[in-house]
């Protein structure tokens, strides 16, 4: 693997920096002095080394927030995780294109990957020292919040624990960067989605635009738990009706309608159906959330449009 490729990824608009951690040395950070101190660079590598061992294995990323940064977690072949730190610039477009062809050069040849890492990487590696095995109260360095600590090893597939991974959580106890002290404020959760609803104001939706609406979002929501947790929390997700059992996820996470009375996807849905879309979108971002407590933000902020918004959340009166 060459250096420039690791380079191109860091000039992308937004990129704050990357790191790759091997679970036996230092975390390899690359371009992320102007972002982080020391000590953040050690609670941020510890948290996610906790968060990654103790999830189960149908997780391939992860996305937090972290000093007012974005950091996503991608979990690679032998052990190895890769970590993007993004700043609020990011186009996600331009993001998902770049971050599929860096994980596609990190896995062609590890072995080099972790050798150019640590070429590029800004900290000393502690040869033959199993940096991730250290006990988080043994290391005065890097104090994490108890309850990241807590909720992530209580994780299960079926029923997630409320890892709730926020700013609040991962913030170090250290000096941030404008030298004054932090205060230790507890995390805000984020109001759910609303639970009312009501008949729409704007055009009829059809069931090609429905359908292609709930795949944006699933696949928007694929790049933070993974295609194999995102399609089993549609299916646990759904509510009992009739309708709805019509709707089939496959292991792509990807939504079809199959039903012998359907007259084609130009058929508009009824205001009821619509409704009934809106509660188990309500249902899925909420089991989403029991994960990624900000998912119900994100998913106003930046996976919908207004129309999409529209036709899968419920609107406030």
């Amino acid at each position: 693997m060459k250096r420039e490729v690791v380079r191109d990824f860091l000039n992308l608009p937004g990129i704050a920096g990357v790191a790759l951690m091997d679970g036996r040395s230092r975390p390899y950070f690359c371009g992320v002095d102007q972002t982080l101190n020391f000590q953040q660079k050690e609670a941020l590598a510890q948290g996610i080394r906790q968060v990654v061992e103790t999830t189960p294995d149908g997780f391939e990323s992860f996305v937090f927030q972290f000093t007012g940064h974005q950091v996503f977690i991608y979990k690679l072949e032998h052990g190895i995780i890769l970590l993007v730190l993004a700043r609020s610039q990011l186009v996600y477009a331009d993001y998902l294109e770049a971050i599929v062809n860096l994980k596609a050069a990190l896995q062609e040849d590890i072995t080099t990957a972790i050798a150019t890492f640590r070429l590029l990487a800004s900290d000393v590696t502690m040869s033959g020292h199993n940096y991730w095995k250290q006990r988080i109260d043994g290391n005065p360095t890097s104090t994490l919040d108890s309850s990241l600590t807590t909720g992530a090893r209580s994780f299960s597939r079926d029923s997630p624990a409320a890892i709730n991974p926020s700013l609040s959580d991962l913030e170090p106890a250290a000096t941030p960067l404008n030298g004054k002290q932090s205060s230790s404020t507890p995390p805000q959760t984020p109001p759910p989605v609303g639970l009312e609803s009501h008949a729409p104001s704007y055009a009829p939706v059809d069931l090609k635009e429905l359908l292609t609406t709930l795949n944006h979002l699933s696949q928007f929501t694929t790049q933070y738990l993974g295609t194999a947790v995102i399609t089993n929390y549609w299916k646990s997700s759904r509510p009992d009706l009739d309708w709805l059992r019509n709707f089939q996820v496959d292991r792509s996470a990807q939504l079809t309608f199959s039903s012998p009375l359907a007259q084609g996807t130009n058929q508009p849905i009824t205001t009821e159906q619509q409704q009934w879309i809106q509660q188990w979108v309500v249902a899925f971002i909420k089991r989403c959330s029991q994960v990624i407590r900000d998912f119900p933000t994100i998913v106003e902020q930046r996976a919908l449009n207004d129309r999409q918004k529209q036709i899968l959340l419920q609107q406030s009166p």
